[in-house]
C-alpha cells in the first residue's frame, strides 16, 4: 500500500460521503481553484488545451501546487500536440519535464501523478517510450492519456500497461463519447479487477445528466471531464457549476448502492473480521480461531468472509472488496504469504484463494505495513511523509514509509526489526541468529528472559505486563527492563540513521508501560545518536485497531475504491460496531 500525500491536508477536504473520483481537467490556477472549491478529487493539468493539452510550464505547475490544500494533481507530460509518435529529441525534452514534476512532488502537500501517452507508428503502445518516462517519473503514478483509444487493440495496450505498472488509464472505451463506449468500458472495468491493474479513468463527455448511468453501466469508479466555458473576453473559464452538479450526482449514485467491504486481521491464534462501510463506519464484527492445519485456516478464513457478506445482505449492503492483513513474509504484489509459521503458510496464494471462495476482489498485506498506513493517514504518523511504526508485542516488526511511500523490500522483508542484532554474540534467537532485538524486548523475549532469572510470579509464568507493574519493586524485573530498553533504543538508532524518519511511531502491547516506556527510551535513543537529533518518538494512536483500519483500506484499493478512504476520520473509523460483534463458526 502507498501513501502519496500529506494525510492532514487531506482531512480538510469536505466531509461528505465518500464517492466515485471526480477528476477535472484544467489549463491554468483559477480552474484548479474551481475544481478544488466545487469539491473535485483531482485536476488534469495541461496547456494548450486546444491542441488536445501539453505539458503546462514549471511556474504555472510550483504555484498550483502551492495553492492547493486537497485536490490531487495530474500534470501532463507532452511536448506539442498532434500525433502521439515522438521523436528522440521529443522524448528527452519529455524526460526532463518528467524529473522536474518527480522533484516537486516528493514535496507536495498532495497525491501528484504524470500525464503521459505514446504510440509506435503502428499504432501500438510506444513500450520503450513509456519506459523511459516511467524510470524519469521516479515512482510518480502514470496516466496513460487518451492516446489509448489510438491503439488499434485496446485490450492488448492495456494488458501492455499493466505490464509496465501504469496507475491508471483515460478512455472513452475506443469512442467518440464515454456513453457510446460502455460495452468496452465495462469490460476493461472487469480486467482491471485485482491488484496491480491500472484503473480505468471514464472520460469523454462526462456531465451530471448522464454520470449516474455511465457508472452503472460501466462499473467505473473514477470519471473525468473538461467543465470550460466561454469568458466573454476571448477565452475559456471553467464553471464551477459544472463540476458541482457532477459531484452531486456522483455521490448521489455511490450513496445508493450502499457499498461496504471486509476487513480481516489474522493473528496467530485468531482472525477479526469486520463489515466496513464507505465512511469508515464498522457495521458489523466477528472472530474466528485459526488453530489446525494451514489449509483448515484458510478454509475457516474463507468462511469468515462468507458469513461477513451474509450479513451485509442482511443490513442491506453490497460487499464490493476485502483486504486481509497477515504475519510472516507477505508478497503483496501477489497477494501471496510466502511464509507465516505460526499460520502453517508457505507460499499460499490466499488473495487468489480467498477471491475464488467469495467471487470479491481481495488484496493481502503484512499485518503491521498495514497498521503503519493506518497510523500514517489517521493516527500518530499523520501529516509524516518519513515515519517508522512498530509493532511490539508477542515479537517485534516495523513498517517503513519513504517519502509517503510503504518500503516492501526486495523479497517483501523489510522491517524486520526484531532481527537486527543489537547484542553482538548475545543470547540465541528462534531465527538461528544471537543477540536480536527480538529476543530482548518483546513480550515473549522479557517474560523468557525474567523467568531465568527469578521465581514464577504468583505461581504463574511471568507475561510483560507483569514484569512491567514490578520494575519500581523487583530488581530482576528492572535489569530486565533496563536491558530491553537499551536493545530498543540501539534498533531505533540503526533505523534512524539508515532511513531518517520524522517519526517513530511504537505499538503493540508492550509500548503501552507508559512513563516506564517512552522517556527512558527517549533518553537512550538521544544518546545514541551522537550528532543527530533523535526523531519525535509517540505511542500509537489507533490501538490494535489499526490492523483492521488498514485492511479495510486495502480492501477499497482491491475494489479500486481508494479515494473513499480520504474522507475517514478518526472518531469515525474507531467507534465501536453498529451491530453486536459475532463468535463466527470455527
Amino acid at each position: 500500500m502507498t501513501t502519496a500525500a500529506d494525510p492532514a491536508s487531506l482531512a480538510e477536504k469536505s466531509s461528505t460521503p465518500a464517492r466515485a473520483l471526480v477528476e477535472i481537467c484544467v489549463d491554468d490556477l483559477a480552474g484548479v481553484l474551481a475544481a478544488e472549491r466545487a469539491g473535485a478529487d483531482r485536476v488534469e493539468l495541461c496547456a494548450d488545451l486546444l491542441e488536445g493539452g501539453t505539458t503546462p510550464s514549471l511556474g504555472m505547475i510550483e504555484s498550483v501546487l502551492a495553492a492547493v490544500r486537497s485536490v490531487g494533481v495530474q500534470i501532463m507530460v507532452r511536448s506539442r500536440g498532434g500525433d502521439f509518435v515522438y521523436s528522440d529529441d521529443e522524448l528527452r525534452v519529455m524526460r526532463a519535464d518528467a524529473r522536474a514534476i518527480a522533484a516537486l512532488a516528493r514535496t507536495s502537500r498532495v497525491p501528484v501523478g504524470i500525464v503521459f501517452g505514446a504510440l509506435t507508428v503502428d499504432g501500438h503502445v510506444d513500450e520503450q517510450a513509456l519506459e523511459a518516462i516511467r524510470t524519469a517519473a521516479g515512482g510518480v503514478p502514470i496516466t496513460f492519456h487518451k492516446a489509448f483509444d489510438d491503439t488499434v487493440d485496446l485490450f492488448d495496450a492495456y494488458d501492455t500497461l499493466a505490464h509496465h505498472g501504469i496507475a491508471r488509464v483515460l478512455t472513452s472505451g475506443g469512442k467518440a463519447t464515454a456513453g457510446e463506449g460502455t460495452d468496452v468500458l465495462a469490460a476493461l472495468r472487469a480486467r482491471s479487477e485485482g491488484t496491480r491493474m491500472p484503473t480505468v479513468l471514464v472520460g469523454g463527455s462526462v456531465r451530471a445528466h448522464n454520470v449516474t448511468a455511465l457508472l452503472d453501466r460501466t462499473g467505473a469508479r473514477e470519471v473525468h471531464l473538461r467543465a470550460q466555458v466561454a469568458s466573454g473576453r476571448g477565452h475559456l473559464v471553467t464553471d464551477e457549476s459544472v463540476i458541482r452538479d457532477t459531484v452531486l450526482a456522483v455521490s448521489e449514485s455511490d450513496r445508493a448502492s450502499h457499498p461496504a467491504v471486509i476487513a480481516v486481521d489474522i493473528g496467530g491464534t485468531s482472525a477479526k473480521g469486520a463489515l466496513v462501510d464507505i465512511d469508515g463506519h464498522v457495521l458489523k464484527s466477528s472472530r474466528i480461531a485459526t488453530g489446525g492445519s494451514g489449509a483448515e485456516t484458510v478454509t475457516r478464513i474463507a468462511d469468515l468472509l462468507t458469513d461477513l457478506v451474509a450479513g451485509a445482505e442482511d443490513l442491506g449492503r453490497s460487499v464490493v472488496g476485502a483486504g486481509v492483513v497477515s504475519p510472516g513474509l507477505i508478497d503483496s504484489a501477489t497477494g501471496t504469504v510466502r511464509y507465516a509459521s505460526t499460520l502453517g503458510w508457505t507460499d499460499v496464494p490466499l488473495a487468489r484463494l480467498l477471491s475464488e471462495a467469495t467471487g470479491l476482489p481481495v488484496a493481502v498485506d503484512h499485518d503491521v505495513r498495514a497498521a503503519g498506513a493506518a497510523e500514517g493517514a489517521y493516527g500518530a504518523a499523520a501529516g509524516s511523509r518519513n515515519v517508522v511504526f512498530a509493532a511490539i508485542g508477542t515479537g517485534v516488526a516495523a513498517s517503513l514509509t519513504s517519502d509517503g511511500r510503504a518500503v516492501e523490500g526486495a523479497i517483501s522483508g523489510a522491517g524486520e526489526l526484531g532481527h537486527i542484532p543489537v547484542v553482538p554474540g548475545g543470547e540465541l534467537c528462534a531465527c538461528g541468529q544471537r543477540g536480536c532485538l527480538e529476543v530482548y524486548f518483546s513480550g515473549a523475549g522479557l517474560a523468557r528472559r525474567y523467568a531465568a532469572s527469578a521465581p514464577l510470579l504468583d505461581g504463574e509464568t511471568p507475561d510483560a505486563a507483569s514484569i512491567i507493574a514490578r520494575v519500581d519493586t523487583d530488581p530482576v524485573a528492572a535489569r530486565v527492563w533496563s536491558e530491553g530498553l537499551d536493545a530498543l533504543a540501539t534498533g531505533l538508532a540503526t533505523l534512524t540513521l539508515l532511513v531518517d524518519p520524522e517519526v517513530i511511531v511504537l505499538g503493540g502491547g508492550v509500548a503501552q508501560a507508559g512513563d516506564a516506556f517512552i522517556e527512558p527510551l527517549r533518553e537512550r535513543l538521544t544518546a545514541a545518536l551522537a550528532w543527530r537529533e533523535a526523531p519525535r518518538l509517540t505511542t500509537a494512536a489507533l490501538g490494535t485497531h489499526a490492523g483492521r483500519i488498514g485492511a479495510a483500506m486495502l480492501a477499497f484499493e482491491a475494489a479500486q475504491r481508494p479515494e473513499v478512504t480520504r474522507s475517514w476520520t478518526a472518531p469515525v473509523i474507531l467507534a465501536e460496531p453498529t451491530t453486536p460483534r459475532t463468535e463466527a463458526r470455527s
